[in-house]
C-alpha cells in the first residue's frame, strides 16, 4: 500500500465514541505507523512554556550545559555530533543538542530544577495523553476482557515504574554545505511502545512511508505528532509498524533554529515483549534468544541506548 500522507486522528470524540477513534488508529498504526493527534486533552499553554524552557537552556554557555552530561541512565545532555541514530550511513554525528528529561528529575541543571515541578506535571500529562494511545491500541486490536481489555496496555505502562523521557531538541541554524551532510538526525525508529512529538515553528522531520519512499510531516498547529516505536512492533508480531524517520536540512534551517519535543513512552522493565492476546497478532513468540529467554521492554531499551551513545567519550 502506498501511503502519501500522514493521516489526522481527531480524538474529540474517544470519550463518546472510543472505537470509531481506536479503527482510524488502527489502520494508521497498520499502514504508516504515524499519526496527527488533534483535539488531545493536553493543554497548550503547558506546550509553549515547554518549549520556552528548552529554549533558554540550549541559549546557556556550553560549560553549563556541558556540567550535567548524559550518562547510563540515559538522562543528560548531549553535545552536537555525540549521538548517531544511523551509523551505518552517518558519516558524522547528528547535528543536534538533546537534554534528556527522565525521572526522577534529578540531578537537574538550575534552570530545570527552578521549574522541576512543572516538568512532572508536563511529564505526567504526556502520560496521560499517551494512555489514550494505548487504550485506542487495546480496542482497535479487541483484546478480550479477561486478558485485560482496553486497559491491557495501560496497566503495563505505570507511571513511577517507566523509563519515559521527556526530550529537548535544538537543531541549530546553519547550512547544509557547513555540515557535509543532507541528514541532520540519522534515520532510526523509536525504541519504546510510542512516541508523542511537539514541532514548533519550523518543519523538517521526513517519514519513510511504506518502507521505501520519505515523506514529509507537515506542522500542524496544536497536533500532536504519534508514531509507533520498535517495542509495539514486536508486542504486536509486525502488525503495527515502526517506521523510520529523520530530520533533513530545509532552506530555513540556514537562518532559523529547529525545536522539537519528543516525550518517549516506554513499557515498566518487567514486562516481557510476548505477543499481545489479539485475534489480529501472530501468537508465535520471536523476542527469545537462544536460550529460549524471552526479551523484557527493559532489555530492548538498553540495547538500543547502548548501540546509539557511546558514554565513554565526552
Amino acid at each position: 500500500m502506498v501511503v502519501e500522507s500522514i493521516p489526522v486522528v481527531d480524538f474529540s470524540d474517544f470519550k463518546t465514541n472510543p472505537k470509531k477513534v481506536a479503527q482510524e488508529v488502527f489502520e494508521a498504526c497498520k499502514t504508516i505507523g504515524f499519526f496527527y493527534m488533534i483535539n488531545h486533552d493536553l493543554p497548550q499553554e503547558e506546550v509553549d512554556r515547554a518549549f520556552e524552557l528548552s529554549k533558554q537552556y540550549f541559549d546557556l554557555p556550553s560549560e553549563e550545559k556541558r556540567k550535567h552530561l548524559i550518562d547510563t541512565t540515559n538522562h543528560g545532555y548531549s553535545d552536537l555530533y555525540s549521538e548517531t541514530l544511523d551509523p551505518e550511513n552517518q558519516r558524522q554525528g547528528d547535528h543536534k543538542e538533546n537534554f534528556e528529561n527522565g525521572k526522577p528529575f534529578a540531578p537537574l541543571p538550575e534552570l530545570f530544577q527552578e521549574n522541576v515541578k512543572f516538568l512532572r506535571q508536563f511529564s505526567e500529562d504526556c502520560h496521560a495523553t499517551a494512555m489514550q494511545v494505548l487504550e485506542a491500541f487495546a480496542l482497535a486490536l479487541e483484546i478480550p476482557e479477561e486478558k485485560g481489555g482496553r486497559s491491557f496496555f495501560v496497566d503495563k505502562h505505570k507511571y513511577e515504574g517507566s523509563a519515559e523521557i521527556l526530550r529537548f531538541l535544538k537543531y541549530p541554524r546553519g547550512g547544509e554545505a557547513t555540515y557535509k551532510e543532507p541528514v541532520r538526525a540519522g534515520a532510526h525508529s523509536d525504541y519504546g511502545s510510542v512516541t508523542l512529538l511537539f514541532q514548533k515553528d519550523v518543519p523538517g522531520l521526513e517519514v519513510q512511508a511504506s518502507r521505501t519512499q520519505w515523506i514529509s510531516a507537515p506542522l500542524i498547529p496544536g497536533a500532536i505528532t504519534v508514531n509507533v516505536g520498535d517495542q509495539m512492533e514486536l508486542w504486536t508480531n509486525g502488525l503495527f509498524k515502526s517506521t523510520k524517520h529523520r530530520v533533513t536540512f530545509l532552506p530555513e534551517h540556514n537562518h532559523l533554529d529547529r525545536y522539537s519535543m519528543p516525550f518517549f513512552v516506554h513499557p515498566n522493565d518487567h514486562v516481557p515483549l510476548v505477543p499481545a492476546p489479539s485475534k489480529y497478532v501472530d501468537q508465535t513468540v520471536n523476542t527469545v534468544d537462544a536460550n529460549g529467554h524471552v526479551y523484557t521492554a527493559g532489555e530492548h531499551l538498553r540495547s538500543r541506548l547502548d548501540a546509539t551513545y557511546n558514554y565513554g567519550e565526552k
